[in-house]
Formats: C-alpha cells, structure tokens, sequence
C-alpha cells in the first residue's frame, strides 16, 4: 500500500516538473526566435504564426473527432473557435508586410485581421465555460462561429472594419480599446473557468490558466508598439508563442498521451460514480460469466449474506441456493437466460453463510460484446422474505376472514329468520295493541256505566237514611240511629272510592301541557287549604322559596295534594308535627322533597308504597283507599321523571321527586 501511494504521488508531481522542464528548453526556443526577429522579422513572424494556427488546428482536430464521447462541452466550443481563430490567423500571416499575397494592403489589414482573430479567441474561451454541464449540437456550433469569422473577415476586406493602424500615426484608438476589450474578455473566461473548476482535470485547468495568462499579456504588449516591425511587436508575439505552448500541453499533448485525464474525464467520473454505486446500493447485485461463475458482488451482497468477496468469486451461483432453487435454476433459468439475455422476478431460496435461507427475487440483464454475443449478466436480488411473510400471514388472515365471513353470513340467515319472526310479532303485537285499545275504551266504559249505576243506589241508600234521622229521628231509638248513621257513612265513603277510582283511572289520559310552575307557592297554598280544614291541629310547614319547575300545573296540584296530604295525615298523633318542603341538586338536576316526622315505614317494604290500594299499617283515625301514592307515581313518570320514598318507623318519610 505505501508503494502504491508513493508511485500516485510521484505521478501527482509530473505535470509540475513537465512544465518546468518544458519551460527549460522553450527558453533557448524564445531567445533564438527572439534573434531571428533581429535579422529576419518577417520569417519569425511567419513560424509564430504558423506554430499557433498549428495548435489550434491540433485543437479542432482532437475534440471534433472525440464529441462524440464528451458530455462537457468545453473542449469542442474551444476546439471549434480555434479552427476559426487559425482560419483567421492563416489570412493575417499571408498578408503581413512583405508577403506579397496583398502587396497593396499596407498595415492596417493585418492589424484587422488580427483583431477579427482575438475577438473569434477570446469569444470561444468565454463561451465555453457555459458548455461544461451540457454538450451543445456540434453542428450549430462550428456553423455559428464559421459565419461569424466569414462575416468579420468580409467586412475587413470590404473596407467596413475599423482602421486599427494608420501610417504615419500607428495603432488607432479602436485598436487599442480592442486589445483591452480582448484582454478583459479573457480574465472573465478564466474566471468561469475557476467557477467550474471541478469539471476540469486539475493539471489541464493549471495550464489552460497560464496559456490565458500569456494571451493576456500579448494583448497587452500589442498596444504599445508604433511598429509592425517593433519591439513590443516582436514581444506580443513571443508571448503568444508561450500563451499556445501551455495550450499546446494542456490541450494537444494531454490529449494525445493522456485522453482519459482530459477529453474523458466524464468516463472516469462516470465510472466512478457507477462502481460507487454498485457498491453501496442497497440492493443485492452480482454477475455471472457464461458459465455461471460469479464474476462481480456488491459490497451489500457481502454484508446481507454474510461473506467474505474471497469466499464467493469465481464460485457457481447455483451453490448458494437451496436445493430446490439450484435444480431449477440450472435447468430452467440459467439456459433461458443465455438464450435471451434476460430475466425478471425469478424466486429463489439463497442460503446465507450462517444457514439461514432468505427468499429473494432475481432480475437480470445480459451484458455482450461487440458481436452481440452474451457475455455475462448483471443481476440484481431483492429480499423478499418479510414481504412474503406477511403475504402468508395476510393470506392466512384472509382465510380466517373468509371463514368468519361464512359464518357471518349464517348468522345474518338466522338474523332474516329471527326479523321475519320479529315482524310476525310485531303484526300480533299491534293487533294485541288494537284489541288492548279496544279493551281499554270497554273498561273505561263500563267504568263509566258501573259509577253512573253504582252511584244511583248509593245516592238513594244515602238520602234514605238522611229522610230516616230526620224524619223518623224521635220514633228510633238510639242504637238504630246509630246503624241508620253508620250505613249513610259507608255510602259516602263507597262515593268518594268510586270518584277515586274514576280519577285514576282518567290520569292517563290528560294531555300533558309543561310550563313554568312555582312549586313553593303552590304547596303554601295546599297547606293553608289543610290548616283551614283542620284548624284544632298544630303543624309546623317550613317551604323553601324559589322552587320552580317545568311541569303541568292541573298534574302538579294533585301530586302535592296527595303527598302533602299524606304527611299530614301521617303525622296526626305528633306533639309537634312538621312537614318540610324544599330542593336539591343531584348529580346536575333539581330534586324537590317533601319530609314529615309522622309514623314513618319499614324501609323493607319501600317498594310497595306505590302500589294502588296498598296501605302500610295506617294508624288509628288515618282515612284513604291506596291510591294516593299510585296517582303521584303515575304523574311524576308522565313527566318522564322519578320518585322514590326513604323512611323509618317512628321517625316519619321522606320522598324525592325528580321532574
């Protein structure tokens, strides 16, 4: 490895020394030129010129026939802006001074033809940075810049150029101003040659700025002479010479001794990237030779199944598959493959270095030469052992789903049999429902017919015995008195049972009509009514103040007749009777009271208090039919709410009313 290191960096520190070296022997070059310019000027000039048209020429040649194989099109816009620079430059040689092509021509045209040649130079160096990410249309290209110097040397020899050198004046402003032009064109082409700097091969990129360097300074020189055959001339010139060797060695000689580093450095990159790619995929990839040998892995090929790149190469493929993928393999895929040159999806069973089996698919490609024939194959495995896990679990799953959905479907059969049923019911049921309606209004009827039949005897048994105690009072004695009394007692009382009766009996059917009713003021009002009833009795009411509810006032009336009623009636035998009514929150809703300290009951039998004509141990001289508690519950469900009653003997009830 340190050998190898070492030779890389030797060779990093050739094109230094090259140019170095280079510059050692164009020295003794320049300075012989420089005396030939002393004795023969027009003879330097000519192998000047000749040199640079030669380089550029060498230029053209290089990247026109290589473009094909370029996708930075640098080289080709320079290579095609030199050939129309050498073009020019070729016309500026042969009308100089002394040449005899143009005798008449004086000065000023080879002055013109030579600024016409920097403007085509300086316009390819500043066009071809813009060409490094894309390959222009080679075409277009050379025919642009061919029109445009045919164009330019056209207007030279027509007499429309500017003047750029007068005799006896020298150099023109339009000359001068041309030069400087030049020479700021070529700092920004270097310029945007720096800013793409990653494009270029680094020992090119070095050379193609010193060649940019030297240009600019024969520009420069070539401002300052009075004389086609002056100093500054002849040093303008040397400086060119330098300016085409280090193209010459930046351009001609690298592509001549080195392409690769030059015209393909995108293959170099390309493959780079491609081999990192293959590499450090995340996918399984390998080839195999006509022989089924594995000839290349990828480095996740490696790391996925365990091995080593030593283990596998030039090892059949088939040996890490499982039996049954091997035998198919071989006898199947493998001959179709080299008979088609391609395959897709192909499952298989690979085996890791650990014995673990993984399933994979495989798709391939052939590779050929240039006859077509089939050299090897580029593959490439994906793991699909989780995905087919979850296909088995999902087809499990399925299976379990489809049975369910049998079952389902048993259970919505049985569903359409029990609804079928459940119509049929519903059918009797409202047919029952008619009949009960039908009984209801016969029982309310003959409620009707058995009160109106019931209350015509009893009226007559009870005025009778009014006519007898009054009529017939002194010719009685007293113990018939007494049965005559206690027979028109029983025939009220039968009256206000069957009056009782009715009115329960009519509770369900008065139409509910909720407003808002002041509960308290009500139940004062109930308890005065009981006090004037009842004037010998002392009873203490304590009734809370703004106790109001939605209810139906006529319905409301009778449930506090019948529970204060009730407490009073209850607490006869008190020394101190008390009867309190007030409110309540429970769980967010208002909950009113009515409390008592009479007789009390047995919590045990809270639950029969509202049943109709259940009466729990009344005492003594304590009158009622039952139905008072009945009628209360009947009016507190109507208005879709709940009572309930909590006592103790001896220690008087309580009920709670949520409306």
């Amino acid at each position: 490895m340190s050998s190898g290191f070492q030779f890389k960096a030797e060779q990093d520190r050739l094109p230094a020394r090259g140019v170095s070296a280079g510059l050692l022997v164009l020295a003794p070059l320049l300075a012989g030129l420089y005396f030939l310019s002393r004795a023969n000027y027009l003879l330097f000039h000519a192998i000047v010129e000749c040199f640079s048209i030669i380089v550029a020429c060498g230029i053209f040649m290089i990247a026109w026939n290589s473009r094909r194989f370029q996708e930075n099109g640098f080289f080709l816009c320079l290579g095609v802006a030199s050939l129309c620079v050498a073009g020019v430059d070729f016309l500026h040689t042969l009308s100089y001074k002394n040449m005899g092509v143009f005798p008449d021509a004086g000065a000023n045209l080879p002055t013109q033809l030579w600024i016409v040649g920097r403007y085509l130079e300086a316009a390819g160096l500043v066009l071809a940075p813009f060409f490094v990410a894309r390959r222009p249309s080679a075409g277009p290209l050379l025919g642009g810049f061919l029109v445009l110097g045919t164009a330019l040397v056209a207007t030279v020899f027509r007499g429309l150029f500017p003047d750029c050198y007068r005799s006896p004046e020298g150099l023109t402003a339009f000359k001068v101003g041309s030069e400087y032009l030049v020479c700021l064109l070529l700092a920004g082409s270097l310029a945007l040659v720096r800013r793409r700097r990653k494009a270029f091969d680094p020992d090119s990129l070095r050379l193609l700025g010193l060649a940019v360097c030297a240009l600019i300074a024969a520009e420069l020189s070539f401002t300052l002479y009075t004389d086609v055959f002056g100093f500054f001339n002849m040093a303008g010139h040397l400086f060119k010479v330098l300016g085409f060797y280090f193209i010459y060695r930046g351009v001609v000689e690298a592509g001549l001794s080195r392409p690769f580093d030059l015209l393909f450095r995108e293959l170099k990159q390309s493959e780079a990237r491609y081999r990192g790619l293959y590499e450090n995929t995340p996918v399984m990839l390998h080839s195999i030779d006509l022989e089924g040998r594995l000839v290349s892995v990828s480095q996740y090929w490696l790391t996925h199944l365990g091995y080593r790149r030593q283990e596998v190469l030039g090892r059949k493929y088939c040996l890490y598959l499982d039996e049954e993928s091997r035998r198919r393999a071989e006898e199947t895929v493998l001959p179709g493959f080299f008979r088609t040159g391609s395959c897709r999806d192909v499952p298989y069973r690979v085996l890791k270095k650990n014995g673990e089996a993984i399933d994979v698919l495989l798709s391939a490609i052939a590779e050929r030469d240039e006859r077509g024939d089939i050299v090897r194959s580029l593959a490439v495995m994906v793991d699909v052992t989780e995905r087919k896990r979850n296909q088995e679990e999902i087809e499990l799953l399925n299976d379990e789903l489809l049975s369910r959905a049998e079952a389902l479907e048993e259970v919505n059969t049985e569903l359409e049999a029990a609804n079928e049923q459940l119509a049929q019911s519903n059918i009797e049921l409202e047919s029952s429902n008619d009949r009960l309606e039908t009984a209801n209004r016969d029982l309310e009827a003959f409620n009707y017919s058995v009160s109106h039949d019931l209350r015509g005897p009893i009226t007559a048994i009870s005025g009778q015995c009014q006519i007898v105690l009054q009529i017939f009072a002194d010719k009685v004695d007293a113990e018939v008195k007494d049965f005559i009394q206690g027979i028109h007692d029983q025939t009220l009382r039968m009256n206000n049972l069957i009056t009782t009766l009715l009115e329960f009996a009519r509770l369900g059917k008065v139409p509910l009509r909720r407003q808002r009713v002041d509960l308290g003021s009500m139940a004062r009002s109930i308890a005065m009514e009981l006090a004037l009833r009842d004037p010998q009795r002392i009873v203490q009411f304590d009734i809370a103040d703004g106790m109001e509810a939605e209810a139906d006032p006529a319905l409301l009336q009778i449930l506090l007749e019948n529970l204060l009623g009730n407490a009073w009636k209850y607490s006869l035998n008190m020394t101190e009777a008390s009867i309190r009514v007030g409110r309540l929150e429970e769980k967010g809703r208002a909950v009113f009271f009515i409390r008592d300290n009479g007789v009390g009951f047995d919590p045990a039998q809270a639950d029969e208090l509202f049943n109709p004509f259940k009466r729990l141990n009344p005492p003594a001289g304590v009158e009622g039919f039952g139905i008072g508690l009945a009628t209360v519950k009947r009016i507190v469900e109507r208005h879709g709410g709940e009572i309930r009653a909590q006592g103790e003997p001896g220690k008087g009830a309580t009920f709670f009313i949520a409306l």
